[in-house]
């Protein structure tokens, strides 16, 4: 038993010791990178998904500490080591890999402020309680110029989905379990409006591979991104906390998209969803914390109903 008890927190140990020592690499890599060039470069250029080398390569070493541990899930794996915690080795693992966390989100936190981001300079108290009928949109299916009054009916609710960029899963998921649950979208006469700030070939190519069927609208100049307050940030896109979250993901079987490279997007925005009611006036509004961070469907219909106009900010 004791044996068996000292293979398991050797096995523990060394799985955590590998997944810190490779997120250190990862790190030291970016911070080598970013200095290279200019900040904007790195940030645009050098983190990208097909890049093992990237920041974006915790996701897997994530994935790998969890197959190492038998579990799926970030939290499983905390209980996993702390039910381990009595042996000096996985404490000492355990503090490493709280030592990663903190200087992977203190290298991020310096990049937003180094880069300006906008959810950094936008003033998220001051979100559009109402949107004019004028607003000017772009039909990405035909290209045509539209504006939000041509969507806006008569007992109807409009729900618009602002998605944070073409290959972005999470968004794929979301509008995934909107289409799910039409049902219950219809139920209360909510009409659903995919919007991108991408440009219209990359949004015939999310439409081909997601085979949405739901109207998509194009806001080039993110005027309605930057009227609900919603930034970038690479902090909130790629925080540690995040990055484990998205390991879950492929441990789950899901794989990230890849957008073709001639599609120039912003993997940093920030993305919500927010509803409208006839005239435009905003019933719910939801900005995501973070591409995790979306309304379950049933809990936004509720909040519609009971007239409680915000989940999240």
């Amino acid at each position: 038993m004791a044996e068996s008890a000292m293979l398991q927190t050797d096995r523990i140990s060394k799985a955590l010791e590998a997944f810190v020592k490779t997120g250190q690499d990862l790190l030291q890599n970016a911070k080598r990178e970013s200095k290279e060039g200019s900040t904007h470069d790195f940030v645009t250029k050098k983190i990208r998904i097909e890049r093992r080398d990237s920041l974006l390569g915790l996701i897997a070493v994530g994935a790998k500490l969890y197959k190492s541990l038998s579990v799926k899930k970030k939290s499983e794996a905390e209980k996993v080591w702390k039910n381990a915690y009595h042996c000096a080795q996985v404490r000492d693992a355990v503090e490493a890999f709280l030592q990663l966390e903190t200087d992977w989100d203190t290298f991020l936190e310096h990049l937003d402020a180094e880069l300006r981001m906008s959810d950094l300079t936008l003033h998220r108290g001051t979100q559009m309680g109402q949107l004019s009928a004028e607003t000017p949109l772009i039909d990405a299916r035909t290209g045509e110029a539209v504006t939000l009054g041509n969507y806006l009916r008569k007992g109807e609710r409009i729900l618009l989905v602002l998605i944070r960029q073409f290959a972005c899963l999470l968004c794929r998921i979301h509008v995934g379990e909107l289409e799910a649950n039409q049902g219950m979208l219809d139920a209360q006469s909510v009409r659903v409006l995919v919007i991108s700030f991408g440009s219209q070939e990359g949004a015939r190519y999310w439409l081909q591979d997601t085979d949405c069927k739901y109207d998509m609208l194009l806001d080039p100049e993110r005027k309605i991104y930057s009227g609900f307050g919603l930034g970038a940030s690479v902090t909130k896109v790629l925080s540690f906390e995040n990055m484990l979250l998205y390991s879950e993901y492929i441990i789950s079987n899901h794989t990230f998209p890849q957008a073709p490279a001639f599609i120039k997007d912003d993997m940093f925005q920030l993305g919500g969803d927010f509803v409208l009611d006839e005239d435009g006036k905003v019933i719910f509004s939801h900005c995501c914390k973070s591409p995790v961070d979306r309304p379950v469907v049933s809990e936004m219909l509720t909040s519609i109903t009971k007239g409680n106009p915000t989940t999240g900010s």
